[in-house]
């Protein structure tokens, strides 16, 4: 069992006194993905960097009336594959413009005159780009004959809310990683000197997390900030948004009044257009009644299907947006459709970190016939959890731990926040992914190290907040990194 030599108190006193105000010297030092001008909704142009519209892009973050600044219609058939290279920032996209299909290549650009200004017009790498996509147009500086679309004008929400919610850090970097200076201070300490230094960031990072759970709380209620945090998080990186639209147009007030637990999955489910049409396709034998029913429930409901793109390319047969909606159904059922109140009582139940943990993770333990289905047309190879073990501790790290220390704020119960920062430290680390082995090849010599160092989410989600925070936002200058020149934790006074 992992031992907690030092209290989550203890560590989250020395982020406040040491941690945070080094991450916030760092932001001024250098203007990051999160950290606006003053004119950015003036005139003075945009001032996002223009990775954040990339990612806007990537996303597909735009209202369905989307047309260019000449009028035409613009459907993103494919929004194309994210080029870390050299030439267009889109390669491959397939768009309907005006109704007709366009493959090609598409440029983001802040302005629309950033066309010449990088020297475009001289390379033929840009030769296919069917798209200039940029915050605001600037008639007659950009290319002829290329369609512009304005990004500003068709953004889905608020850019603040867009801009707060986007997880900068899953996305590709076109740079290789060398080690820093810290991989050199951190091979001459020992295990226990960087392991804490990981945590002290780890909950800093938890932090953010509660903080932006928190902020939505405030403005669309508990219970529906949380149910939106779970189905976004069910959607992992491919089908994330459109998860969350679903649970913002099918609101939770909604699924509670619902009679029975057929009702709410014949909302959801009708709402997001994946109820199989048995005229047009076969339904699996065992679907058969349990379909009609939930047809039945939704034709009496006067629903109609929302516009959602659902991505099915590259998921795992496991990973369908069928069986993602019905563990939330099987979740929602489980809580009765009351998510807070049933977080409360598992705290109460289980006071001890460790336990809770493991009852958070049962409440992922779901058997149904779902275990053999791929949707409800065609069966699994072989049978498979609805929620994996790895997928359940996500959730569980980014989404019900901070919620729960929201909650406990919220109602003055020191023991909940403690609660929570305990269990993340006692979760096992998350699955991999590429900004992690960057961080790990930046941090760790040899990187085979972090193996017995990194040996949990929060040291992993630690490692991960001081590469974005400092590493990244600096661009590996490790001479005007503050987080260097602070000295070592001991000297901080803990």
């Amino acid at each position: 069992m992992h031992v907690l030599s030092v209290s989550a108190e203890s560590l989250m006193d020395l982020a406040e006194r040491w941690y945070v105000p080094l991450r916030h010297q760092a932001s001024r030092i250098h203007l990051p993905l999160n950290n606006l001008g003053e004119h950015s909704d003036g005139r003075n142009g945009c001032q996002f960097s223009e990775r954040f519209l990339q990612i806007l892009w990537n996303e597909e973050r735009f209202d369905p009336d989307r047309r260019t600044v000449a009028g035409q219609t613009l459907e993103i058939v494919s929004a194309g594959t994210w080029n870390v290279g050299g030439g267009p920032d889109f390669r491959d996209a397939v768009l309907r413009l005006d109704g007709r299909i366009v493959r090609g290549d598409v440029e983001v650009h802040r302005h629309e005159g950033d066309w010449f200004r990088h020297g475009h017009h001289r390379d033929e790498n840009y030769d296919q780009v069917i798209l200039h996509a940029v915050w605001e147009p600037e008639h007659g500086t950009g290319p002829t004959g290329v369609p512009v679309f304005a990004i500003r004008q068709h953004l889905q929400r608020p850019w603040r809310e867009l801009l707060e919610e986007l997880q900068t850090d899953i996305y590709p970097y076109a740079r290789k990683v060398p080690s820093g200076e810290c991989a050199l201070r951190w091979a001459l300490s020992d295990d226990d000197a960087v392991g804490t230094i990981l945590e002290v960031a780890g909950l800093a990072r938890f932090e953010d997390k509660t903080l932006r759970l928190e902020r939505r709380a405030a403005s669309a209620g508990m219970d529906q900030a949380l149910y939106e945090g779970l189905f976004e998080a069910l959607g992992y990186k491919l089908n994330k948004h459109p998860f969350r639209r679903l649970a913002e147009a099918v609101p939770l007030r909604v699924l509670k009044d619902s009679p029975d637990d057929c009702s709410r999955e014949a909302l959801l489910f009708g709402a997001a257009g994946l109820l199989p049409d048995p005229s047009a396709e076969p339904v699996l034998p065992r679907w058969r009644r349990h379909v009609g029913q939930l047809w039945d429930r939704w034709w009496q409901s006067g629903g109609t299907p929302l516009q959602l793109t659902w991505t099915r390319a590259g998921l795992r047969p496991f990973n369908t947006p069928e069986r993602r909606l019905a563990a939330g159904v099987e979740l929602l059922n489980r809580v009765d459709a009351d998510p807070c109140a049933w977080l409360l009582r598992l705290a109460d139940d289980t006071p001890d970190p460790q336990e809770l943990v493991r009852a958070l993770r049962r409440s992922f333990a779901f058997r149904s016939d779902w275990e053999h289905s791929k949707d409800y047309t065609t069966a699994l190879k072989r049978p498979g959890q609805l929620i994996g073990a790895g997928r359940a501790d996500d959730i569980i790290v980014n989404i019900l731990l901070p919620f729960l220390c929201f909650l406990g704020r919220d109602r003055r119960d020191q023991r909940l926040v403690t609660l929570a920062h305990e269990a993340l430290r006692l979760v096992g680390p998350l699955q991999n992914n590429r900004m992690l082995r960057e961080a790990t090849h930046r941090f760790f010599m040899p990187p085979t190290r972090a193996k017995t160092i990194v040996r949990s989410a929060c040291r992993q989600q630690g490692l991960l907040e001081i590469y974005r925070s400092f590493c990244m936002t600096l661009s590996m200058d490790c001479a005007s990194c503050p987080f260097i020149s602070s000295g070592e934790v001991a000297q901080q006074g803990f």
